[in-house]
């Protein structure tokens, strides 16, 4: 059975990964959140889902009204567009980890028939 990595742990693993060339483990995980979201937009016109950045259900059926993330190839809602150029004006990126879709992701799933 596994147990959970205290934070030291987890430190410390991703800085002897770094030293060795690999990517750190808060790199993997970024890589691994930012795929996640873009195998989403594939699917993402095909449903009515929340935004994947925020989870309201203020996505616009018509795809042009929506806005383009700056971060990754999917579309958000108008209100995330705008926290998207107002975080990029001040230099202060949240990060792909802390959106709605990689903290809740069975809500961006495609119901099967």
């Amino acid at each position: 059975m596994s147990r959970d990595w205290t934070p030291e742990e987890t430190r410390a693993a991703s800085e002897a990964m770094k030293r060795a060339g690999q990517m750190s483990y808060e790199e993997v995980v970024a890589e691994a959140t930012r795929q996640m979201i873009e195998q989403f937009s594939e699917i993402q016109r095909e449903g009515h889902f929340p935004c994947p950045r925020c989870g309201h259900y203020r996505m616009n059926a018509d795809p042009i009204r929506n806005a383009l993330s700056r971060r990754v190839a999917v579309q958000i809602c108008d209100q995330c567009g705008i926290a998207e150029a107002l975080e990029d004006a001040i230099g202060e990126r949240s990060p792909l980890t802390m959106w709605n879709i990689a903290q809740e992701p069975e809500a961006y799933r495609r119901a099967r028939n």
